[in-house]
């Protein structure tokens, strides 16, 4: 078990010579202290697996030692020696948490046979925490499949394998193979400067490089880091790093790079287990981008339908884009994250598709309507939501900004008279970018109000029409820099 570290504590350096020489023997890496003070002092800088210590110390007891040497390792196992062979010393040895009792004199084979149960032990204790490790990963995995947002699907990537592999610098690297050559870029990380985002490099190139371009994952640690050269290296050789390839059957997608600076190295075994995370993170990427391909195609199909349409009615022209552009920096300022800024962007060009199914003399009548004509305008949020179909696009904030962006703040709009906070936050949003653009814009029955007196009338009619506090933040917003 070569990566055992076993520490000695023991006055007598004939003894520690002969348990050096044993333990070496099998394998181990041996170290010393002739006294609890400079063992307390070596558990605070190393780590250890395995503790031999003596019952009497120059300057303390053995038993008390490994107390507080378990304080700082609490999985550390302990062995203690002793010249005292009675049932007394066995159950205070057990009650101060030591593993085995092994009695002076023993022989060199005693010795090794009981170090190598404590070795069993061990091991036994590691697969079972890396059994258990590899089942939380796989759940972990399994919610990190459940998103289709590329930006969330990355960002949980990052937060997973910086809490599971206890990484002090995580980072993923996606391939762009529309490139000419194809190319890594650094798309999310947690530990890096962020000023190194969106940074590239040709595949074949670095580590990563080298782990897209062949598909295989690299451990770097001091026992591997003479393999690569020094110009290959970004982690100078410290610490220890695994660098896995993200691939979806035979593609590499990206790659993602762990990194750990402490005394506890990535191994081998590590690289099995991580490769759970990131077969899971490869196929999430995947699924991720294909759907962000779809919504693209889908979107830019709306525009140019939405474009078409708008061009039935003159008067509408660029009405929704200029919508969509308003409603978009409004979500921002008032605090929406970037999907669901852009949602309400989505929800601005397909509001008014519905208009398409109402009569053009009712829309361009100049006079009032009748109520039977309001019945069909009433119906255009709904009919809206029916043109559109497909799922990338029609979300749930989507759903809710369309449908409901004519309610009015006192409950008096439709399509269900909702009031006040009732109606959804987007529909909202919405609302007031819509109101503020159509004031700015001729109409059949009026001309268009210059900015100024569209902002005295966006005042005018909120608490009744829009929401007061969102108005409020448009007026501060379009009063810098938005201009219809």
């Amino acid at each position: 078990m070569s990566e055992l570290r076993v520490l000695i504590v023991e006055d007598e350096e004939s003894t520690v010579a002969i348990c050096r020489f044993a333990l070496q023997r099998i394998g181990m890496e041996v170290d010393a202290a002739f006294t609890a003070a400079e063992a307390l002092a070596k558990v605070r800088q190393e780590a250890y697996h395995l503790a031999i210590v003596d019952w009497i110390l120059p300057d303390g007891s053995g038993m008390a030692l490994f107390r507080m040497m378990r304080e700082h390792l609490p999985q550390l196992v302990g062995i203690l020696i002793t010249g005292q062979n009675v049932p007394e010393t066995n159950r205070e040895a057990m009650e101060a948490g030591f593993w085995a009792f092994l009695p002076k004199p023993f022989t060199i084979s005693e010795f090794q046979a009981t170090v190598e149960r404590a070795a069993a032990y061990i091991r036994a204790i590691r697969e079972q925490e890396r059994l258990q490790l590899m089942i939380s990963l796989s759940e972990v995995a399994q919610q990190i499949i459940a998103s289709l947002d590329l930006d969330e699907v990355l960002q949980r990537i990052v937060q997973v394998a910086y809490q599971q592999a206890k990484a002090d610098k995580v980072s993923v690297m996606l391939v762009d193979y529309s490139a000419t050559p194809p190319r890594l870029r650094l798309v999310a990380s947690r530990g890096l400067p962020s000023d190194l985002l969106s940074v590239e490099m040709p595949l074949g190139e670095g580590i990563a490089g080298l782990v897209a371009s062949t598909g295989d994952p690299l451990l770097i640690n001091t026992q591997t880091i003479h393999q690569f050269s020094p110009s290959a290296l970004h982690y100078k050789g410290a610490g220890s790093a695994l660098c896995l390839p993200l691939k979806v059957g035979n593609r590499v997608v990206g790659v993602l790079n762990l990194t750990r600076l402490t005394e506890e190295q990535f191994s081998e075994s590590d690289i099995r287990l991580y490769l759970v995370l990131a077969a899971q993170a490869a196929l999430a990427v995947e699924n991720a981008q294909l759907h962000q391909r779809l919504r693209e195609g889908y979107l830019a199909a709306l525009t140019s339908y939405v474009r078409y349409a708008e061009t039935l009615l003159p008067y509408r022209q660029g009405h929704s884009l200029r919508v969509g552009r308003y409603a978009k920096r409004l979500a921002e300022a008032v605090g929406l994250s970037k999907q669901e800024s852009e949602q309400v962007q989505i929800a601005a060009l397909m509001q008014d598709l519905g208009l398409l199914k109402v009569p053009p003399e009712i829309l361009s009548k100049p006079g009032q309507l009748t109520d039977e004509e309001w019945q069909f305008i009433r119906q255009h949020p709904l009919w809206s939501l029916e043109l559109v179909e497909p799922p990338a696009l029609l979300t749930e904030t989507v759903q809710q900004a369309v449908k409901h962006h004519h309610e009015r703040f006192d409950g008096t709009g439709y399509p269900d008279g909702l009031k006040g906070e009732d109606i959804p936050l987007p529909a909202r949003l919405l609302a007031v970018a819509d109101t503020f653009d159509a004031l700015c814009s001729p109409r059949p029955h009026r001309a268009a109000y210059p900015k100024e007196q569209a902002l005295q009338e966006l005042q005018r009619v909120a608490k009744t029409q829009l929401d007061p506090t969102l108005t409020e933040a448009f007026v501060q917003l379009a009063s810098t820099d938005l201009n219809p």
